[in-house]
């Protein structure tokens, strides 16, 4: 687990006007939900965000909350739930946090990172990284950075699934241990599997248009 303080403020100004004058100063309107308790709305600085979450977790981040002004000196500890980017200047326009409770499981996604290179690949192979992310079931505590995968015995049609990896004591995976995560295909299946992608849109989207007649 990677932990952080990032220091926030209330946001006076609610709605989308409000949200709206906060991004005009340079800020990020943000919201503090979860536990049971009522939403606090807050404004983040943007390089606050950036150095709170600089780090090997990235938003996996477990963040204390310093709420400037508040009443209450126990510590917020809560996770980004939810990033919104402009989809032209790809700037952050807000963010949702959940407050959690370091002695509750809670649910998150791990990036995976395969390292080596498969004999599979050796051979003409490819490497296919199925799944980016895991989703586990863990403590907060108990977060890891990363999903490393070992991948230089697998050879063509050799894979790794969840159940064979080993995400440490207390995590657990949320999904079927049976799915794979990493595969060496062989480039012909490769190419045929794409082909068939392909034929198989070309179907669809002719169904999709003798329905629209």
């Amino acid at each position: 687990m990677v932990q952080s303080s990032l220091r926030v403020k209330p946001r006076i100004r609610i709605g989308k006007s409000g949200a709206r004058e906060v991004r005009k100063e340079g800020n990020i309107p943000a919201i503090l939900y979860g536990r049971g308790e009522d939403p606090v709305p807050l404004v983040v600085r943007p390089d606050e965000l950036k150095r709170a979450l600089s780090n090997s977790a990235g938003i996996n981040t477990v963040l204390e909350l310093e709420i400037d002004g508040s009443e209450s000196t126990a510590k917020r500890f809560s996770m980004v739930q939810e990033i919104q980017r402009d989809p032209i200047k790809n700037r952050v326009i807000h963010l949702d946090f959940l407050a959690i409770d370091m002695k509750k499981s809670i649910r998150v996604k791990v990036p995976v990172s395969t390292q080596g290179r498969s004999e599979g690949e050796r051979r003409g192979g490819r490497l296919e990284k199925l799944m980016r992310t895991i989703d586990l079931e863990c403590l907060p505590g108990d977060i890891p950075d990363l999903i490393e995968i070992d991948v230089s015995s697998l050879d063509i049609g050799g894979f790794v699934d969840i159940a064979g990896i080993e995400f440490g004591e207390g995590v657990k995976p949320v999904r079927d241990g049976s799915e794979k995560v990493v595969q060496v295909m062989a480039q012909r299946a490769q190419e045929e599997e794409e082909v068939q992608a392909e034929e198989e849109e070309e179907v669809e989207e002719e169904v999709e248009a003798e329905t629209q007649e």
